[in-house]
């Protein structure tokens, strides 16, 4: 999606998104979506896009992934991080400065150091979470990490030096005004969910689909949708799946979105998954959708979510949800899905069996999710982003 402008002058508005090799689906997403209902709904307001947006989550071509040409061009993993690096904290902010507008909005906190330099105009922030004030400074012990708790500390620096931030959940509100001292210019502003994923249930899409994937056709399928980082307790997942199989149930794992770590892999072999499980990596949306239609339910123990889009997309597709409900999960999922106060993964395989089991109970969370997660849209979203603009520079 190239950079240009729509709308009227006067209002300028200069959207910063992340660099394409970060690979992050969800970032994209809303990125791409906010754009998208600015400059269709809101003529008022001149947008303009300081880079390109991934077009993963609409365009089939990308269906495993996609390698931006900074990336491709690193043959180790420590040259592609350099030029990650580079790219990301010195070319990307240089280019942003000069760009004229009369507001600028950092569309992911971890970018908020491109501020630094661009005194004079109002600038928002959206804060997706506060994992960069959760980590910084908790490991010194190398010289890498040096490096980047020195990195994080000119993002934390930008992310105070808005005159508004955007966050998903009352939850990260909440962890945001307290680091900040107040609430002052924090507005609540959830995400949106496509149309695509509220389409009705098709048992020949879910039939084919198992089919392409590989999965049986009578399995009570465990959805995960994510990174395998450790906060999304992978490990957890996949134990519980384990443990359903050893009480007799037909489960298979569904992963998308990451690719496991080797521990991870270790921890799948010693469950005796290997053998029913599928791995897919990041993929459009009309793949991406196909998945939701294909499981049973979604599994959802992360230790830590600002907002959690998978959950919000599950609900649309009606797929029952079972998660921690941890940081902003509660807030997106509220009393639509079964929540799991724990990273114990038998108490995970307990909710799923019971879920398994029980019909009228899966089809009470699935009508109860789509009820919910009608009330989430982009073009709500939109309007209320619209709104911080106006108060900003009107």
């Amino acid at each position: 999606m190239p950079p240009d402008t729509k709308g009227t002058p006067g209002r300028r508005i200069l959207l910063v998104p992340d660099l394409p090799l970060e690979n992050w689906p969800s970032m994209d997403r809303y990125a791409s979506r906010i754009l998208k209902y600015l400059r269709t709904e809101h003529d008022d307001l001149a947008v303009r896009v300081s880079g390109p947006i991934s077009e993963l989550t609409a365009d089939a071509s990308a269906a495993h992934g996609r390698t931006h040409p900074e990336m491709a061009r690193g043959k180790t993993w420590l040259t592609r991080e350099a030029r990650r690096y580079a790219s990301r904290y010195f070319t990307y902010p240089r280019k942003v400065r000069r760009m004229s507008s009369d507001l600028v909005h950092i569309l992911d906190h971890s970018y908020a150091h491109i501020l630094h330099g661009m005194q004079g105009r109002p600038a928002v922030v959206s804060v997706h979470d506060l994992m960069p004030v959760m980590t910084v400074g908790f490991d010194t012990s190398s010289f890498t990490a040096n490096i980047r708790n020195h990195f994080l500390w000119r993002v934390l620096k930008g992310i105070k030096a808005a005159d508004a931030w955007i966050v998903f959940t009352e939850r990260v509100k909440s962890e945001l005004s307290h680091w900040l001292g107040g609430d002052e210019g924090i507005h609540v502003i959830p995400h949106g969910v496509d149309e695509v994923f509220f389409e009705p249930d098709d048992p020949e899409v879910r039939q084919l689909t198992r089919e392409k994937w590989r999965l049986p056709a009578d399995a009570f399928v465990v959805l995960h949708v994510g990174s395998s980082d450790e906060r999304k307790n992978l490990p957890v997942v996949i134990k519980a799946v384990a443990k359903l199989r050893a009480s007799g149930f037909g489960a298979w794992l569904l992963q998308v979105g990451a690719k496991l770590t080797g521990e991870q892999v270790k921890t799948l072999k010693r469950a005796g998954l290997d053998q029913c499980s599928v791995f897919l990596g990041s993929m459009p949306e009309r793949e991406l959708h196909h998945a939701y239609r294909a499981a049973d339910v979604l599994c959802f123990p992360s230790s830590y979510e600002g907002f959690g889009l998978p959950v919000l997309e599950a609900m649309a597709a009606g797929v029952p949800v079972v998660s921690s409900g941890a940081g902003g999960l509660r807030d997106v999922h509220g009393d639509t899905g079964i929540i799991v106060p724990s990273e114990n993964p038998d108490l995970f395989s307990v909710e799923l069996e019971r879920i398994a089991l029980n019909p009228a109970l899966r089809k009470e969370l699935a009508e109860k999710g789509v009820a919910r997660a009608s009330q989430f849209t982009w073009s709500r979203a939109a309007a209320r982003t619209a709104d911080v603009y106006r108060s900003l520079i009107s």
